[in-house]
């Protein structure tokens, strides 16, 4: 007589302590790293922020924008036709001395977003009207085609030197 054929029926689970501690371990060992990496990241943020406010505040921020203007050369720039990259170092020279300044966010706004932030801190209009011209000039440069001369970018240079020392708040 033929004998009739069963289907299998496979194993749905055997409960197994070894593989159970296994993972139990390997869940504790994830963990333990995890709360050591977070706090190694945690500290080396802290540590990274305090030594970037050391480093600002050990001189005045108008004192560094000087400094950091004059080692530019507009005749340098001129000469290897990279006028446009000389506008954008002057401003953004001044964006950071603004920052400094009325401590507004000043490095990722448009000309447009300063203007309208400095408006509500600084209360000399004409202050504000030269910054927004200067800037407009600066932005026709640097985003339009006009090619300034050495004069203009020498004068444009003076202008930015001008902007931080007058700028500067008194008391």
């Amino acid at each position: 007589m033929p004998e009739q054929l069963k289907d299998i029926k496979g194993v749905f689970y055997i409960f197994d302590w070894g593989t159970l501690l296994f993972f139990l371990f390997l869940a504790l060992l994830l963990a333990v790293l995890g709360y050591f990496l977070f706090k190694f990241l945690k500290k080396w943020r802290l540590n990274r922020r305090t030594d970037r406010k050391e480093a600002v505040s050990a001189r005045p921020f108008n004192e560094l924008a000087l400094e950091t203007l004059m080692k530019i050369d507009p005749v340098e720039y001129f000469e290897k036709r990279k006028i446009k990259e000389f506008y954008f170092e002057i401003t953004d020279i001044v964006r950071q001395f603004l920052t400094g300044n009325y401590h507004i966010d000043t490095m990722d706004k448009t000309s447009l977003e300063i203007i309208e932030e400095l408006e509500r801190v600084e209360r000399d209009f004409n202050k504000v009207k030269n910054l927004d011209r200067y800037f407009s000039d600066c932005d026709m440069v640097k985003f339009a085609k006009l090619r300034p001369g050495l004069a203009e970018m020498k004068q444009k240079k003076v202008e930015s030197e001008n902007i931080i020392k007058e700028y500067l708040k008194r008391g």
